[in-house]
């Protein structure tokens, strides 16, 4: 069985993103061939990126590196929900990508942005560069909210029928993948 780490990116209070987080690994639940996990990097709580050596070495000094990299390690595909701010990726979760490198490599990602008028697709674009970057498999499919307060209801999210269907689509393709690029790491010499 994969394993599917859905990462809240933002770390900041009264933000969205854990109620758009639960809310997929509600809809996550149909799925028996995965095993869903949610990460909240608020939780996780990473100082400012303080290896003394680059990532790629993996050569951790400090024990809050060596215990993320566990948790990324485990993982055989992620699912990125991110706010957009100031048209970019917000630093706490750049930050905790930039902890590690190869716990990353050869996985697929999701993503799931939300946002005023660009419902995250402008932080989207950028963490595909990052992904390339950490030698991902991002999927094309991805899931943007606009003006998300919108669809608050008393404070909670109210999904529409295409944002359900989004999500759903987006959730079989990163189980399919994550099933795909665990056979292969495991067949590579």
């Amino acid at each position: 069985m994969v394993q599917i780490k859905i990462i809240i990116g933002s770390t900041r209070p009264n933000r969205f993103g854990p109620q758009l987080a639960a809310w997929f690994m509600e809809l996550a639940r149909d799925h028996t061939d995965a095993q869903f996990e949610l990460i909240d990097l608020k939780e996780v709580n990473l100082p400012f990126l303080d290896e003394p050596e680059e990532p790629s070495e993996g050569n951790y000094a400090h024990e809050h590196t060596k215990s993320w990299s566990k948790v990324i390690d485990a993982a055989d595909g992620f699912i990125w929900v991110h706010p957009e701010y100031n048209h970019g990726v917000n630093a706490p979760l750049k930050n905790a990508l930039d902890f590690l490198w190869r716990e990353w490599n050869d996985k697929p990602v999701a993503l799931a942005g939300y946002g005023s008028s660009a419902g995250g697709a402008r932080a989207a674009e950028q963490l595909r560069l990052i992904a390339a970057g950490l030698k991902m498999f991002d999927l094309r499919t991805q899931f943007t909210m606009t003006n998300y307060k919108s669809q608050l209801v008393d404070g909670k999210f109210a999904p529409s029928e295409r944002q359900t269907a989004v999500a759903r689509g987006l959730l079989e393709e990163i189980v399919f993948w994550s099933i795909q690029l665990k056979q292969a790491r495991a067949a590579r010499p």
